[in-house]
């Protein structure tokens, strides 16, 4: 993968992760804690995601599994 596709797919990895930000926010001061929670997971994700990227030089992969992300 070439430099410019490497920062385009962080940068949607963050952007992303961003407005999930603001939706868990506003999820849990309407004390939708559940949804909140979860909403707090894909962020980690994608942060997790963007990472992987930056030092791999490839896609992330197709897992959800936020202890083997982190292990990448």
């Amino acid at each position: 993968m070439n430099p410019g596709e490497i920062k385009k797919i962080v940068k949607y990895w963050r952007e992303t992760a961003e407005h999930d930000y603001a939706t868990m926010l506003g999820l849990f001061r309407i004390k939708r804690y559940s949804e909140s929670f979860f909403f707090g997971h894909i962020i980690l994700e994608k942060i997790l995601k963007a990472l992987v990227v930056q030092k791999t030089k490839e896609h992330a992969p197709y897992i959800h599994n936020l202890s083997r992300l982190a292990e990448i």
